[in-house]
């Protein structure tokens, strides 16, 4: 069964790979290896709206964009398809460096996968960025030095979210948690925020990945009497948590990770409302605006997420780091990484820190009403800006003991 998740992925990733080079150098391009970039993502399940081959898409265009060759070599990017779950992901990621040779691997869809995907790439010297992974641990304790975190941690989610609601005036709460690295770590943030707040959490609940009847955790939730739900999900789960939730007249709630393409799925009748931090939205700047009218050209209409624009903005950076140092050396570019301005124009005031992970001011959202949204893909109206200095733990407080290769 494994042998044939793993045939499966090879097809997707034969079918998705693609050579992006200038058609006036074609000689020199059949005679240099290509330089090739790797992303390991779920292309068709649980994920696959929050990332997916949209993220593909993304990294694409950040190779368009850079021109679509480094070191005199064409640029090609491969994609893979994990499917959710580690031991293919890992698996094919050691195919992508062994017989693909690429040099860096733009990593999503899962934050179990993606650490241990981001584990091979550590242990092979292979740059990695996770631009849709959110566990804390990616730049905590289970950091790489050659290794990116451009998804915001979950401890920078919960302390915009639940810090800002805790403030508000919820001081009971119960959390309603994905039983996997990501729900373990948004969970643990969400408890550890509330408390230092001055807040309680009076009760946890799990329930398995994809799961589409919630009916038990919310009842739950709702019978512990706490004055605010969270929910430490993402994806399907979280837009089924909503949605049931409604259902059964609970109100109460606190949604810390949202994607657009969520809410979407939910329609505004039922997100309107909502309040949630946000690296990344569309409409938000001059530069998301144009970056998201290119991408929706390409993509049927479909607004891009904060997994697109971190795939973007990363795997620019990354390429100009390459540029910059004159190889793909993982360490020095890595540091050439740290050191070099931002110019992707998206996002506030990034910084990519010891630990790899890359702190920014986040924005606070509330998705519209039907009647306060005037255009396709108008969705969110910003509350705030918050500081990254409040938001994202220091190397040294990140629990990362691998600042250096």
């Amino acid at each position: 069964m494994a042998q044939a998740h793993l045939a499966r992925a090879v097809i997707a990733s034969a079918v998705i790979s693609m050579t992006i080079g200038s058609i006036g150098s074609i000689g020199a391009a059949q005679a240099a290896e290509p330089f090739r970039i790797g992303v390991v993502e779920d292309l068709n399940g649980t994920y696959s709206g929050n990332g997916g081959p949209n993220s593909v898409l993304a990294t694409k265009m950040a190779v368009e964009d850079f021109g679509g060759t480094v070191l005199g070599r064409p640029i090609e990017v491969v994609a893979v398809d994990h499917q959710t779950k580690p031991d293919l992901g890992v698996n094919l990621t050691k195919q992508l460096i062994d017989q693909n040779h690429v040099s860096m691997l733009n990593i999503g869809g899962s934050s179990g996968v993606g650490l241990a995907v981001q584990n091979v790439a550590k242990e092979r010297k292979i740059v990695s960025i996770q631009s849709g992974n959110y566990a804390a641990s990616i730049a905590g304790k289970a950091c790489s030095p050659y290794g990116t975190q451009w998804a915001v941690s979950t401890t920078a989610l919960a302390r915009a979210a639940a810090g800002a609601l805790v403030k508000a005036g919820a001081k009971t709460w119960f959390i309603i948690e994905a039983d996997y690295a990501f729900g373990h770590d948004l969970a643990n943030d969400v408890q550890q925020t509330v408390q230092a707040d001055g807040a309680k959490v009076i009760g946890r609940t799990l329930h398995p990945l994809a799961t589409t009847d919630m009916s038990s955790p919310l009842l739950q939730a709702q019978s512990s009497k706490a004055e605010m739900i969270a929910f430490a999900n993402a994806g399907p789960d979280l837009v089924n948590s909503v949605k049931q939730a409604k259902e059964f007249g609970i109100t109460n709630t606190a949604a810390l990770l949202v994607f657009i393409n969520n809410v979407v799925a939910m329609g505004l009748d039922t997100a309107q409302g909502l309040r949630f931090p946000v690296s990344f939205y569309w409409d938000s700047n001059d530069g998301s605006r144009a970056f998201a009218k290119r991408f929706m050209a390409r993509n049927g209409g479909t607004a891009p997420g904060m997994s697109h624009g971190m795939s973007y903005a990363g795997t620019m950076h990354y390429l100009q780091a390459v540029a910059k140092v004159g190889s793909d050396d993982p360490v020095a570019v890595n540091k050439a990484m740290r050191e070099l301005p931002f110019t992707e124009g998206m996002l506030r005031y990034p910084r990519i820190q010891a630990n790899g992970s890359v702190a920014m001011d986040l924005l606070l959202v509330q998705v519209k009403t039907p009647a306060e949204s005037k255009y396709p893909n108008d969705l969110y109206k910003v509350l705030d800006t918050v500081p990254a200095a409040e938001l994202f733990p220091t190397a040294e407080q990140s629990g990362c003991t691998e600042l250096q290769p």
